[in-house]
Parts: C-alpha cells; sequence; structure tokens
C-alpha cells in the first residue's frame, strides 16, 4: 500500500504547496484508491508542514508548485515529490495509477512536470521526466 497527498482546492491541485490549506492523503493498492483522508495545514511552517505528511506515512506529495526550500524539507524526511501538475484531484489520482502524469493536459501552463530525486534506500524508478537535482541541506 502506498499512501500520496495532493494539496487541494475545492476540487483541484492546489496552485502551490508550500501556502495549501488542505490535503487529501490517498491510500493506493494495485486495484485503486483503498481509504481518503483530509488533513489540515493552516497555519503551519513549511518545515511544520513536511514533518505533518511524515508523520501521516505520506510516501509522495503530487503537487503544481513548490518551493527549493519546501523540496528539501520533504526529501530529508525520506518523501518524494512529483510537481508541475494541474488539474481536477480525481483526474491525477487515475492518471498517476495508470502512469500517466506525463500527458500534456496534467501540466501546469507554461510549465513541466518536475520529480524530486527517490529518497535513500528507495527501490523507486525514475522516468524520463526532468529531475530537479537538490543540494543537501546544511
Amino acid at each position: 500500500m502506498e499512501r500520496i497527498a495532493i494539496p487541494i482546492f475545492q476540487s483541484r491541485i492546489s496552485p502551490v504547496l508550500d501556502a495549501c490549506n488542505d490535503l487529501v492523503l490517498v491510500d493506493l493498492s494495485e486495484t485503486g484508491a483503498v481509504r481518503r483522508a483530509n488533513v489540515s495545514l493552516q497555519k503551519l511552517s513549511i518545515g511544520e508542514r513536511a514533518a505533518a505528511m511524515s508523520r501521516q506515512g505520506v510516501e509522495k506529495i503530487i503537487c503544481a508548485g513548490v518551493s527549493d526550500l519546501m523540496i528539501a524539507c520533504i526529501v530529508s524526511r525520506g518523501m518524494h515529490v512529483i510537481s508541475g501538475l494541474s488539474g481536477e484531484v480525481e483526474q491525477i489520482i487515475a492518471a498517476y495509477q495508470q502512469d500517466r502524469l506525463d500527458q500534456d493536459c496534467f501540466r501546469m501552463p507554461g510549465g513541466k512536470k518536475s520529480e524530486s530525486p527517490s529518497p535513500p534506500g528507495s527501490s523507486d524508478t525514475l522516468h524520463s521526466w526532468h529531475i530537479k537535482e537538490l543540494s543537501p541541506m546544511v
């Protein structure tokens, strides 16, 4: 079972992970979404947001815009980020399960999909998408 998090605004992916108020957590099995929960991130700092997602057992965050600082906080906690996406949350979940997030209809206008490096020890294979290289936090 895999747990993903998607920042939400109404029924769509929130434009910026760093400033979103709410996340939907989705537990996925090979047969589909098993369970969902909403989590509030209101008034949390970037570090607190990353810590909250880690405490919730999130493995991967699918989002639109995200700062380099937020990505560094997330990756340092062993989570993975796929950014540069837009669309309806339900369509994004279905596309993720079917390995179709690289389709143009899910890209942010004027942007490109980006994926953080897999956390150390992860068996994830990276696709041929643009990989954003991160410097270690000091």
